[in-house]
Formats: C-alpha cells, sequence, structure tokens
C-alpha cells in the first residue's frame, strides 16, 4: 500500500508537471500568434489608410486639373435637348430599357431597388440625354462606356469625344468604379464614365436625391475652398444594382466660382485585394481559418469574407443557422456578397469602435471562437475598424497535440507503474504467504 501511494504521489507530480508544461505551450502559442496577427493587421491598416489617402489627394488634384474645370464648364452649358427620336417613342424605349435592362439585374433583397416609376428621372432633358447615351447605345449593359460619340452632331456629343476617352483611362488605370462630374446649380450629373442610371439626372431632385453620391455631392457644393474633399461610406446604391457603393467628392472651382463637383465611385475591388491579400492567406501567416477584414460604422463588413469567397455554401449554412435576419441572408445570398450585410457585434469590433486597440479571444461573426487583433483606422470622414483574426482551434493546434501525447504518456506511465508496484508487492508477500504456512 506505501508503494502505491508513493506511486501515486509520483504519477500527480508528473501529471502537475506536464499540466504547467502544456499550459505554458498554450499561452506561447497564443502570444506568438496574436503578435501575427498584430503584424498582419497593422501592415493592412498602413496599406488601407495610405490607398485612401492617394484617392484623396486624387481627387483633390483632379478637381483643380484645367481638363476638369473645362469639361464640367462645357458639359454642363451644352447640356440641352438635341435633335432625337419623338418624346413618345423616346420614353417608351427608355421605360423597356429599364424593365430589361435594369430591374432585371437589380436583387429586390439589396434595399436600393424601388419600383420602375420612381427609378425613372422625370424630367425630359434627364430622359433624353439617358435615351442617347444609355438606351441607344450600340455597346452592351456593363460596355455603355465604350460611346465615346453619338453622333448627334451636338456641341455636347463634341465635348463628349473629346474628354470621355482620358477621362475612361483615368479611371481604368487607377481601378474606380466610376467618374462623375456634376453642377453645381441643378446638381446635374452632365458627365459619368459608365453611363448608369444616375447619368443626366439632379441629385438635388432626381430619382437618386436621397442616396449617398447625393449626400457626397452637396457636402463637396458645401465645402467651400479647394482643397475640400468629403468620402462617404458604403450602402447599397441602386444606380449600381443595388450593389455597395462608396463614395468621394470635391469641388470644382474656376477662380472663385463654383462650376460643381467632382466624384469618384470608390472601387470595392481594391480593398478586398488588399485586405485578402490577393486571397493568399496563408501567405501572410493566416493559415487555413484566419481573416483580415474592415468593420464599418453600422458594424458590417466593408471588405469580402473569407468563408464567403472559400466556400459561400458552407457560409451560408452557417449563416441560416445563426439567426439572421432573412432579408440580409437573401441579400448575400442573391448578391454573392456579404459586404454591408454581414452584421459583426462583437467583442473586438465594439472595442475597436470605442476607440481601442487591443487583442484578445472570443467568438467572431460566425459564432466561432477565434484570436483576434483590433483597432480603429484612422480615416477621414468614416469610422472603420479592422480585425485581424484566426480560429482559436487552429492557432492551439499545436498544444492541443502535445496534451493529447502527454495525456497518452500519462496513462502509459501509470498503467505501467501500477503493473510494477503490484508485480513487487506480489514479489515480498509470496515469502511472508509461505512462512506463514510453514508456521501453520
Amino acid at each position: 500500500r506505501t508503494l502505491l501511494v508513493l506511486s501515486l504521489v509520483g504519477l500527480a507530480a508528473a501529471g502537475t508537471t506536464a499540466y504547467l508544461g502544456w499550459r505554458n505551450a498554450r499561452d506561447a502559442l497564443a502570444e506568438q500568434a496574436l503578435a501575427q496577427l498584430t503584424s498582419v493587421r497593422e501592415a493592412k491598416a498602413d496599406q488601407i489608410e495610405a490607398y485612401v489617402q492617394t484617392i484623396v489627394d486624387q481627387v483633390a488634384s483632379l478637381s483643380e486639373d484645367e481638363m476638369i474645370v473645362h469639361a464640367l464648364a462645357g458639359f454642363a452649358g451644352a447640356f440641352e435637348l438635341a435633335d432625337g427620336p419623338d418624346e413618345r417613342q423616346r420614353d417608351i424605349d427608355l421605360r423597356l430599357h429599364y424593365e430589361q435592362e435594369v430591374l432585371s439585374r437589380m436583387d429586390a433583397s439589396s434595399g436600393a431597388v424601388r419600383s420602375l416609376d420612381e427609378l425613372l428621372p422625370v424630367d425630359g432633358l434627364a430622359r433624353a440625354f439617358q435615351h442617347r447615351y444609355i438606351a441607344a447605345n450600340p455597346f452592351e449593359t456593363g460596355a455603355k462606356h465604350q460611346l465615346d460619340d453619338p453622333g448627334d452632331g451636338s456641341e455636347y456629343a463634341t465635348l463628349h469625344a473629346r474628354y470621355h476617352p482620358r477621362l475612361r483611362r483615368f479611371i481604368e488605370r487607377f481601378g474606380f468604379y466610376d467618374l462623375f462630374l456634376v453642377d453645381a446649380d441643378s446638381g446635374r450629373i452632365v458627365y459619368s464614365v459608365y453611363k448608369e442610371i444616375d447619368f443626366a439626372t439632379s441629385l438635388d431632385r432626381g430619382p437618386h436625391r436621397d442616396s449617398n453620391l447625393a449626400q457626397a455631392f452637396r457636402a463637396a457644393r458645401e465645402g467651400g475652398s479647394q482643397g475640400f474633399v468629403r468620402l462617404v461610406d458604403f450602402a447599397a446604391y441602386a444606380p449600381s444594382y443595388g450593389a455597395q457603393a462608396s463614395f468621394i467628392a470635391a469641388p470644382v472651382f474656376d477662380g472663385e466660382d463654383l462650376l460643381g463637383v467632382l466624384a469618384f465611385q470608390m472601387p470595392l475591388d481594391r480593398i478586398n485585394d488588399v485586405m485578402t491579400s490577393n486571397r493568399e492567406w496563408a501567405d501572410v501567416g493566416l493559415g487555413d481559418s484566419g481573416e483580415c477584414y474592415i468593420v464599418g460604422e453600422d458594424y458590417t463588413l466593408r471588405n469580402e469574407s473569407r468563408f464567403m469567397i472559400e466556400s459561400p455554401e458552407t457560409y451560408l449554412q452557417g449563416l441560416r443557422g445563426s439567426g439572421m435576419a432573412p432579408r440580409a441572408l437573401a441579400a448575400i445570398e442573391s448578391l454573392g456578397s456579404a459586404i454591408g450585410l454581414q452584421e459583426v457585434l462583437t467583442e473586438g469590433s465594439l472595442a475597436a469602435h470605442a476607440g481601442r486597440t487591443g487583442e484578445g479571444a472570443f467568438p467572431d461573426y460566425r459564432g466561432v471562437r477565434v484570436l483576434s487583433a483590433y483597432k480603429p483606422l484612422a480615416l477621414p470622414d468614416v469610422k472603420w475598424s479592422i480585425l485581424s483574426e484566426i480560429d482559436e482551434r487552429e492557432a492551439l493546434a499545436p498544444a492541443r497535440r502535445l496534451r493529447d501525447q502527454v495525456l497518452l504518456s500519462l496513462l502509459g506511465i501509470a498503467a505501467f507503474v501500477t503493473a510494477a508496484a503490484l508485480a513487487f508487492t506480489r514479489s515480498l508477500s509470496r515469502p511472508i504467504e509461505r512462512l506463514s504456512k510453514t508456521a501453520a
């Protein structure tokens, strides 16, 4: 019995030592993983902040460029009716285009879609220009920007043929989704590169007066001075078929006179490429489950979820069991994107939005426990936070394997010690038993 007690004490000491070793290894792994996540977070934060600052500088500089000043003045001055089909036929053609090429591409669950009559411009000037540059445009939907000159001989068409190729090359080179020139007095979009259904409408009185493009335009118009720039956060935008869109705008002056506003539609692809490391997560130390993402002021994603990119069905299946609102779930499924729709109300996002920088372990937006490094981003006009995370199970997998090996080793040692103790006890008890029998 004494030997057995001593064996148990030895096993307890060995178990305690093993446990402390495992816990130290687990803590070291967690610390190492958080250090890697912090490094990724800082690198991505620097990239996003530098990228946004580059766009701010571009729109500020371009708004002072003589070409933009002359183009805006020219387009606004030449924006008048030219010869074309009669008004009745024009409206029939335009309505048919909206039905077949616009509404059919919109997702009703995006929250940006309205009825046909709400989307169609009311004033005849907007209808005339949309007919000429959109409905009667010989290029397919999505390629309307390839038209340089509609051939109507108007002053506007001459200006369009002069400036459009250069402005088209500019946004293609720098990866913007679209570029707009807006007249200050009327609020009318007198020029856009891609000729979506916001073209020729008034951001003061037209169908998109409540959009975030209109918000950016009004802020820039009221900015009051050259160099003023306003960035407006992502929201569902009807002219882009309900997809998420963000805008950045600056006023355009001719001397002291305010002509209008230059605006860019921000590209999602560039932000996604930065945040996903061009979909090479493992190359930056994020393993099989890590990701880095941005959360907006409304606590929704500003870049695509890794899990939506890699395995949409698995991701959507998880959302179905998470209690997500059916409308948001339907929008994610239909649009094939979680941007502006996937809510991220986690310990990390709440802390970052409160202005805190830190690390921790908590459930992420999927309900999976992760290691996370978070911080607010230093950006103008928008309140974004950045989080770099990896599943805790993956990060601590080596410690879990060590624990399993230690447990197996302890079980083996326990079995060996028990067997040895029993054998030793029997070797001592047998002579005593023989003496007892002899004495009897």
